[in-house]
């Protein structure tokens, strides 16, 4: 969410409705190589650099995290695509300097990055069903 006026910036690339042309199932699960791709088309929609990818290391408790300091996304070896969306996010949030509240609020709904992948999910669903 926008931190100036409370609304919703969130842009959903054709790129990214070609990269799934046909898509089933809510909990759909993309590996390191489309999540790679997927970063890189929702950054230059945003106009800001790609994040680094890098694996959630074994043992973690973690399923996916976003390292401020390092800008870079750490997932496991398969995602689900809310999950990629929601880490590129805080992604987002960092490289605009606080201008969008990627803010988890302790996790579960009221995380705005959440909210972010679920918004970004509709269009993203909207895209590829109406082809």
């Amino acid at each position: 969410m926008k931190v100036n006026d409370g609304t919703w910036d969130v842009r959903c690339p054709e790129k990214l409705g070609k990269l799934f042309p046909k898509r089933t199932g809510y909990y759909f699960r993309v590996d390191h190589s489309t999540a790679k791709k997927i970063l890189h088309i929702l950054s230059i929609a945003y106009e800001i650099p790609a994040p680094r990818l890098g694996k959630i290391p074994k043992g973690s408790r973690e399923h996916a995290l976003y390292e401020y300091d390092t800008e870079t996304v750490l997932l496991q070896s398969c995602n689900h695509l809310k999950t990629v969306f929601h880490e590129f996010y805080h992604h987002l949030d960092n490289m605009t300097d606080g201008m969008y509240d990627s803010d988890d609020h302790e996790g579960g709904s009221a995380s705005f990055a959440w909210m972010f992948a679920d918004k970004l999910w509709e269009k993203f669903t909207e895209r590829t069903t109406d082809a």
